[in-house]
């Protein structure tokens, strides 16, 4: 009997915290579409769309920028491809997010970004 009651705890207790986990995702969902559709670009400093956000919401000409904190996830509501790197000064590794597009998690800490250079 009470292995069962201990069987029977622990399926409640897995249940719950998938529960109780599935709310941020949803509000982190809603953070990179408000983003998306107010046509800014976003950096947030945590994978999954969380934690501080830093976003170009103005006008800005697509120079180099460093911007006051390095992020793991990113989105583009801007008019064209943004150009992600790994260092400042907009070197290092890098990749690029099409406008209307994110990235849940980055494959490096983004350190500075600009408008894609044209080929």
């Amino acid at each position: 009997m009470k292995k069962s009651l201990s069987v029977a705890a622990t399926t409640v207790a897995i249940l719950f915290a998938s529960v109780a986990t599935a709310a941020p995702a949803n509000a982190d969902t809603a953070s990179r579409k408000r983003c998306i559709s107010a046509e800014d670009m976003c950096i947030w400093a945590k994978k999954g769309f969380s934690g501080s956000q830093w976003a170009v919401t103005g006008e800005w000409g697509g120079q180099c920028t460093n911007p006051l904190m390095s992020g793991h996830s990113v989105a583009n509501g801007r008019a064209g491809t943004v150009r992600f790197y790994s260092k400042k000064n907009c070197r290092g590794s890098f990749f690029d997010i099409k406008k209307r597009d994110y990235a849940t998690k980055t494959p490096f800490a983004v350190a500075s970004y600009q408008g894609k250079p044209a080929s």
